[in-house]
């Protein structure tokens, strides 16, 4: 990653503009800043009551750093020289707030998405000549095998082969609170900052893109059927002709080799703005045990995860290192964050294929209604992709996502995986609302009451399964 020799603006700790040059930004000695209030012209005290915090305020500052880091790193590929740098600012981020905090390498396989794209594209040829030398077992084998290799990899999330020999180095990133008194309960808040690579073809042209991808795909499907019915009959003369025109085809398959683009989104809602999110939250968490002591029994973790956009590696890898940080630990993961009225908890996620918990997404939407504020508990759609709450989920965590978009990319804008995810994209009000549930939640898990009249708080959330559909053949 270029960064450019011009002075590049971002706000300091005290919320100050500021002009650092690029050659000196990154220095490994740096004056700690002073942390900045809560509420505007706020003295600090002992006696800083919490009634005083405005949750604007919070939201206002995770938007000015998340546009800060944009205009320091821009896009972050996953494992990218930008995305390692955004790291090591988050983490300055997080320091003066947490007890400790920790960066973790990762090795990341980047072709996770694009490899089963090109296996595909090279796999079409070959399945198909196959088919007139009466090869039809064998290329139904290697169709069938390929699309198990497929599924496994980009809809359940679990891959059997990685390749090594393009890995890259992701850094996660996690900080933590420690309570006043002896840990009964931790409670982790995650987000990713990496962001999506963008694809080389538009999305939003729906008829371009179904001619792009669809066509490929029908044609790989074809000659997987035409394997089958050639178990059972001998090759014709009409099987040789159609062989010849799916071979003809073949071109059709050459941009599925390139679907990706080398660069990358900004990614600021998705997702850099949620790690910006969890900063906040530590800030606040901070600025309470500063002023009226804090948490008593309640241990809080913030993580900010590289390589999500490549099939959740970063996370995958931390959770499996931390399982003593994290034993009996709720976690609350924030992907996606735009539009106020769009407020959703995840159940499901993986394409829908992976429990979340359930009692934790319900009770989560019935501190939101508490709030006056509209939310929903469901599953993530079909072809949606996953979050890095499955990673928590898969190692026996309670786990959910808050997200907010609108799924059918028609009654909203949808930038998230485009060069329009910036952060004037963004609502603030969504924003505020995440970090005010975030608090609520930490606020009744301290006090024993978080699952007081759950079950009456989860019977008025829409009991029945999602009716979401998701438009495009993208992950998220």
């Amino acid at each position: 990653m270029t960064h450019s020799n011009n002075p590049t603006p971002f706000l300091d700790r005290e919320g100050h503009a500021c002009h650092h040059e690029t050659t000196m930004r990154y220095s490994l000695f740096h004056k700690r800043m002073k942390t900045p209030p809560l509420v505007e012209g706020e003295k600090k005290s002992a006696n800083q009551k919490v009634e005083r915090l405005k949750a604007g305020r919070l939201a206002t500052m995770a938007i000015a750093l998340t546009r800060s880091l944009i205009e320091q790193f821009g896009p972050r590929a996953s494992g990218s020289e930008a995305s390692h740098l955004a790291a090591g600012e988050i983490e300055r981020s997080l320091s003066p707030f947490c007890d400790r905090t920790e960066q973790g390498e990762v090795t990341l396989d980047p072709t996770f998405h694009s490899m089963p794209l090109a296996v595909m594209a090279y796999l079409y040829p070959f399945l198909v000549l196959l088919l007139p030398f009466r090869l039809s077992f064998l290329s139904l084998l290697l169709f069938v095998l390929y699309m198990a290799y497929l599924v496994t990899t980009l809809f359940y999330y679990r891959p059997v082969v990685k390749n090594t020999r393009k890995s890259v180095k992701g850094i996660n990133v996690h900080g933590v609170i420690e309570p006043e008194g002896e840990v009964e309960q931790t409670i982790i808040f995650t987000s990713h900052h990496d962001s999506a690579p963008l694809f080389r073809h538009n999305r939003l042209d729906r008829f371009s893109y179904l001619l792009t991808v669809g066509v490929p795909i029908l044609l790989f499907l074809l000659a997987g059927l035409l394997s089958i019915i050639l178990l059972f009959s001998k090759p014709s003369l009409g099987v040789w002709i159609i062989t010849a025109v799916m071979l003809a085809l073949t071109p059709r398959f050459l941009p599925l080799i390139r679907f990706y683009d080398e660069k990358a989104s900004p990614g600021a809602g998705d997702n850099l703005n949620s790690t910006s999110v969890i900063i906040q939250l530590a800030r606040y968490f901070n600025w309470k045990r500063a002023g009226e002591g804090g948490l008593e029994s309640t241990r809080l973790v913030f993580c900010s995860f590289d390589g999500e956009e490549i099939g959740l590696q970063g996370s995958k890898a931390w959770y499996e290192r931390n399982t003593e940080l994290t034993e009996g630990a709720i976690v609350l993961n924030f992907d996606s964050i735009y539009w106020a009225d769009c407020l959703t908890f995840l159940e499901r996620d993986v394409n829908g294929t992976q429990p979340l918990s359930e009692p934790l997404a319900r009770r989560c939407t019935a501190i939101a209604r508490s709030m006056g504020w509209s939310a929903k508990s469901e599953s993530i759609p079909r072809l949606a992709g996953a979050t890095d709450a499955a990673s928590a989920s898969r190692t026996g965590l309670a786990a959910t996502t808050l997200t907010a978009v609108a799924w059918d990319d028609r009654s909203k804008a949808s930038v998230y995986h485009t060069d329009a995810d910036t952060v004037d994209a963004i609502e603030v009000q969504a924003v505020e609302r995440a970090l005010s549930i975030a608090i609520r939640l930490v606020e009744l898990a301290d006090s024993h009451t978080l699952w007081e009249e759950s079950e009456e708080a989860a019977s008025r959330v829409e009991e029945g399964a999602p009716t979401l559909s998701f438009s495009k053949l993208t992950t998220w």
